[in-house]
């Protein structure tokens, strides 16, 4: 039987941590922390990048996990550049950060 892997982005940490926040529902995040041990809940870079703007108790739940926050591979990164390269539209150029904006 194989277990589900996750990837988490900013907007679904932020929301988790404003719906259900680390000093009031433990467990959660104990969860979360469960999947983080075994491998299977992982997050880009940037997302951390993200988190860290702010300070608050998710800022220092992310650095508390920082092996959770991981580099893309040079393969994902080709990747994303041929798809950028058929459809340029798809990123702002301008923006301010390169993984979920919208979670700030």
């Amino acid at each position: 039987m194989t277990s589900n892997c996750y990837i988490i982005d900013t907007s679904s940490l932020v929301k988790l941590n404003r719906e259900n926040p680390i000093d009031v529902y433990p467990s959660v995040w104990k969860k979360l922390e469960g999947l983080i041990a075994s491998e299977r809940l992982v997050a880009p870079r940037e997302v951390l990048n993200e988190i860290t703007k702010i300070d608050d108790q998710l800022t220092k739940w992310a650095k508390k996990h920082r092996e959770m926050f991981i580099e893309p591979t040079q393969n994902q990164i080709e990747l994303v550049q041929q798809i950028l390269k058929s459809h340029p539209s798809l990123i702002d150029v301008d923006r301010q950060f390169d993984a979920d904006p919208s979670g700030l």
